[in-house]
C-alpha cells in the first residue's frame, strides 16, 4: 500500500489544477487553524491552572482544624489532594501542547520551484498537501493533548465540587453519625 505522500506525489492533477490548488490551500489553512486553536486553548488553560493552584492550596489549612471531625478532615484532604493532582496534570498536558516542535510550511522557494515546472499550480498543490501530511501527526498529537488537558480540568472541577459538597453537607450529617454511634453503643451494652 502506498503512503499518502507517495499518492500525492504520483497523482496527476493537471486537468483540474485550479480546483486542486484551492482545495490544497483550504486543507492547509484548516490544519494550521487546528494547530493554532490547540496552542491558544493550551495557553489559556495553562494560565488558569497557574492562577488556580496558589489560590486553591491556600484552602489547605482550613480543611484540618482542631474541632474538625477526623472523618471529615480525612475525606476533605483526600478529595483536595486528588483535585490538586488533576489540576497539576492538566497543567502538564497543557504544557505538552504548547511545546515547540517542527512545523512544515510552504516557503517562497517552494513557490519559485513550483513555477519552474510544466504545471505550476499542480506542483504547488502537491507541495501544500505534502506539508499538511508532514504536519498531521504533530497536529493530531496537539489536539489529543488539549483534550487530555480539558479532561483533567473537568476531573479537578468535579473533585472540588465534591469537596464543597462534603464541607457543606457535613454539619447536617453529624447528628446522623452521632445517632448511629449512640445506637450501636446502646445495642452493644444491651447484648452484654
Amino acid at each position: 500500500m502506498r503512503s499518502l505522500a507517495e499518492a500525492v506525489e504520483e497523482g496527476d492533477w493537471s486537468r483540474e489544477a485550479d480546483v486542486a490548488l484551492e482545495e490544497s490551500r483550504r486543507i492547509f489553512d484548516a490544519e494550521s487553524e487546528r494547530r493554532r486553536g490547540a496552542d491558544t486553548k493550551a495557553g489559556i488553560y495553562l494560565a488558569a491552572v497557574t492562577a488556580l493552584i496558589p489560590v486553591l492550596t491556600s484552602l489547605l489549612p482550613g480543611l484540618r482544624g482542631n474541632e474538625t471531625h477526623v472523618l471529615l478532615a480525612s475525606l476533605s484532604l483526600l478529595t483536595f489532594g486528588v483535585s490538586v493532582t488533576y489540576l497539576v496534570g492538566a497543567g502538564w498536558w497543557a504544557f505538552k501542547t504548547i511545546n515547540v516542535a517542527v512545523s512544515y510550511t510552504i516557503s517562497p522557494c517552494d513557490i519559485a520551484k513550483s513555477w519552474e515546472t510544466d504545471c505550476p499550480k499542480q506542483e504547488l498543490a502537491k507541495r501544500l498537501c505534502k506539508a499538511v501530511i508532514a504536519n498531521y501527526d504533530r497536529v493530531n498529537e496537539k489536539v489529543s493533548f488539549i483534550k487530555m488537558t480539558h479532561a483533567y480540568l473537568l476531573r479537578s472541577f468535579f473533585c472540588f465540587v465534591t469537596l464543597l459538597l462534603i464541607q457543606t453537607c457535613w454539619p447536617a450529617a453529624v447528628p446522623i453519625f452521632d445517632f448511629g454511634a449512640n445506637a450501636l453503643s446502646t445495642i452493644n451494652e444491651r447484648l452484654k
